[in-house]
């Protein structure tokens, strides 16, 4: 070979032009350890499981009134009472649907959980916010607020829910059901499994409006269907919804409810001097 020629080189040269074009076009090395995992979809449940547990809320409500019954025909408070009577007592009611909730709500758990694949918490945007005192209080101003609209509506003076209120034991249960159990269950269905599917499949303004209605509906036979009272309710159930979205937290509606029903039966106890004169509810 000639001095002055060379192999074939192996080497290929870039202009700068084209080494730039390659940087910025070459795929970088992900190794699987360090890679972001898969965005999950929010919420991971779908529109057949929430139909679901409104059924399963039903037969856990029937199974503990059936035992409730079944307990209280032993009783001697209840002894000569048909079972159509036993059915309508407040005691056994709302013990029921007491004994019930904790059913559900596992229920609810259980079916996040496995939907989702993350702890239940973390799936249902649980969420506790920093000032939980801040949304107590919001509760409270709530339920003044609505009880001031109220005065101008045609609240009817005697409604079904007034039944379980016969008694001082029968209030006090039924506060202590009101402020600590039934907004936990409220808010876990409501806002934080029917609201986020609605959401995200009608947008913002019609799950909202949506979410209020199903929550007004709900408490319609509580309330003999009088538009008034449940127009009230629709309005709580907003204000409850409009939290959630807001601040991304089931928690803080929770304790927004909780607030709210804590001064309703406040005012009770105190109108009633301490659940001894309830016959002050229909006068």
């Amino acid at each position: 070979m000639a001095e002055g020629d060379r192999w074939p080189s192996n080497e290929v040269t870039h202009s700068p032009d084209q080494v730039e074009i390659v940087a910025s076009t070459a795929t970088p090395f992900e190794f699987s350890g360090f890679s972001q995992p898969a965005q999950k979809e929010f919420p991971a449940w779908t529109g057949w499981d929430v139909l679901v547990i409104p059924c399963i809320t039903v037969l856990a409500i029937l199974l503990c009134s059936m035992i409730g019954l079944g307990i209280a025909r032993t009783l001697p408070a209840y002894h000569g009472m048909t079972v159509a009577e036993l059915a309508q007592e407040p005691l056994i009611v709302v013990g029921s649907q007491l004994a019930s909730y904790p059913l559900v709500i596992a229920f609810i758990a259980l079916l996040v959980r496995r939907r989702s694949g993350e702890p239940f918490a973390t799936a249902i945007r649980w969420n506790w916010p920093k000032r939980a005192i801040w949304f107590y209080a919001s509760g409270i101003v709530l339920a003044f607020s609505v009880e001031g609209i109220a005065h101008f509506l045609p609240i009817p003076k005697s409604l079904p829910m007034d039944k379980f209120f016969n008694d001082a034991p029968s209030a006090y249960l039924m506060a202590f059901f009101g402020i600590l159990f039934a907004p936990v269950l409220e808010e876990l269905f409501f806002r934080g499994i029917l609201y986020p599917t609605l959401r995200r499949r009608l947008g913002l303004v019609s799950a909202v409006l949506l979410t209020a209605a199903a929550f007004a509906a709900i408490h319609g036979a509580q309330l003999g269907y009088a538009w008034a009272p449940i127009l009230s309710i629709f309005i709580v159930g907003l204000v409850l919804t409009l939290i959630r979205e807001r601040t991304g937290s089931v928690a803080a509606g929770v304790l927004t409810h909780s607030g709210y029903n804590f001064t309703l039966f406040a005012l009770l106890w105190i109108g009633s001097d301490h659940f001894r004169h309830l016959e002050k509810l229909t006068s």
